[in-house]
């Protein structure tokens, strides 16, 4: 299998989203659920779209604020409609560490309410990961919600959230519409070809040079857009393994600001920085992600390939490029490329549907019936396949060849282990990753782009999915 479902990687943070926004903006009572988009804030939806730097001036502010006033002053600043800390469409947010709410100036019912256990729309735990990403000073969080500006439909969001005292947090967030550029979008300019063995090789430089000079002279040379360590697309960014940028010439703002990138995720659910945090702390890896480019009214999210590798115990770095093969993407040109024909929503729901399924019928029918080709959890090139968790692959509908054989220790073309690090996803709890695979289901051979999600049925066995194809919005 693990080529079909190689969930490879993801990667690429560099500059800063523009997606998102308070969790708590939409809370609902300790459900563990996207709560009703009546909860949603209506006062403020225009739609505008925010910079993550603006998002950070405001947080920044609060939390100073919150510092030099007092925890009690401060909540009742927050929580003013009319306060200093709302500005247009945004306003500041405030929570402690147990999950529950402190500030919510449009929602004042959610003040005093736990909403700790609450999940976005593919069960990403938002809250949680707002403190986790508070805790290391301040930071980006990425998810999906419904954004009551566009008949609540599930968008892309960003909160920036800072502690303040390590008793609460302040944050801020705003939606984003398709097609934004997320960290991982920085496309550089073509000064050369670019290959995978050039881009290992740039990475691997660069470490060498960081462990001869020092952090200091590294990293001051990593954060300088006109220095080595910039050849066009090729540029290095460092990071701590709490996933906090120190250096990154790409958006000096993030690591002047220290901006904690551990929740970040790219436009198709990812956790690019997590994952290749994970591959830095085990000798480095290679992961995938995806590059908005916007092109006559067109957005290609063009496949990447990032490079991790570790410098020493207290931080890592990594750099990225366009897939080779799908650079035509930079000029609006998809001839010969697989365009997807499915959307994420529509492969996590299969795999959602095959999981329930798997707990109500247990694992015998369940996996008869995955291994139908024309069975119920088929969708022409969508289709789901099962694993357990040493790599073994248990069903699959196309690939009869590869049940019962192990492959957890495969790599793909490119050498990422994508059953590891889709492993890793689950284990996460997003269960999202990319990969490079053929299409099986309509017996190519060819290695596509893949989106892949993968979800546990218990703890020795899991359903996975992907979607074929470059997405185009």
């Amino acid at each position: 299998m693990k080529m079909r479902y190689l969930l490879p990687i993801l990667l690429v943070i560099t500059a800063c989203i523009i997606t998102a926004g308070c969790s708590q903006s939409q809370g609902q009572k300790d459900s563990g659920q996207v709560p009703p988009a009546t909860a949603a804030p209506t006062q403020k939806v225009s739609g505008t779209l925010t910079t993550p730097a603006e998002l950070t001036i405001l947080v920044n502010r609060a939390a100073a604020y919150a510092r030099e006033n007092g925890k009690e002053k401060a909540i009742a600043a927050f929580n003013d409609p009319n306060g200093q800390f709302v500005q247009g469409e945004l306003y500041v947010f405030a929570e402690d560490y147990d999950g529950t709410a402190l500030a919510e100036p449009f929602h004042h019912e959610l003040v005093g309410t736990n909403l700790r256990n609450m999940t976005d729309r593919y069960g990403v735990s938002l809250v949680q990961n707002l403190e986790e990403t508070a805790q290391y000073g301040i930071g980006f969080v990425s998810y999906d919600y419904p954004n009551p500006a566009h008949n609540n439909r599930i968008e892309p969001k960003l909160s920036v959230v800072s502690d303040v005292d390590g008793t609460y947090y302040v944050g801020a967030g705003t939606y984003a519409g398709s097609g934004i550029v997320y960290p991982s979008a920085a496309i550089g300019p073509v000064t050369r070809e670019y290959t995978v063995a050039g881009l290992t090789v740039f990475v691997k430089q660069a470490a060498v040079y960081a462990r001869a000079n020092g952090k200091e002279k590294a990293v001051a040379a990593f954060g300088d857009p006109g220095g080595p360590f910039v050849e066009g697309e090729l540029t290095i960014i460092a990071l701590d393994y709490n996933g906090t940028v120190i250096a990154n010439s790409l958006s000096p703002d993030t690591a002047k600001n220290r901006i904690n990138l551990i929740n970040y995720h790219d436009p198709d659910g990812v956790p690019t920085i997590r994952e290749m945090r994970d591959l830095a702390r085990n000798g480095g890896g290679f992961s995938y992600t995806v590059a908005a480019v916007k092109k006559n009214g067109k957005t290609f999210y063009a496949p990447k390939i990032d490079y991790a590798e570790p410098v020493d115990g207290s931080y890592w770095i990594f750099s990225g490029i366009i897939i080779p093969g799908y650079e035509q993407l930079r000029t609006d040109n998809s001839t010969g490329i697989t365009l997807r024909n499915h959307t994420r929503t529509e492969m996590y729901d299969l795999v959602d549907s095959a999981v329930t399924y798997a707990r109500v019928n247990g694992k015998e029918k369940t996996l008869a019936e995955i291994n139908n080709p024309s069975g119920s959890f088929v969708n022409n090139d969508l289709f789901v396949w099962a694993e357990t968790f040493d790599g073994t692959i248990l069903a699959d509908p196309f690939w009869k060849d590869g049940i019962g054989k192990n492959y957890m220790n495969y790599t793909d073309p490119y050498g990422a282990k994508t059953t590891v690090v889709g492993i890793n996803a689950i284990r996460r709890g997003t269960g999202f990753s990319h990969a490079m695979f053929p299409d099986t289901a309509a017996n190519h051979t060819a290695s596509v782009p893949k989106l892949v999600y993968m979800k546990p049925v218990d703890g020795t066995w899991w359903i996975g999915s992907g979607v074929y194809g470059v997405q185009v919005v």
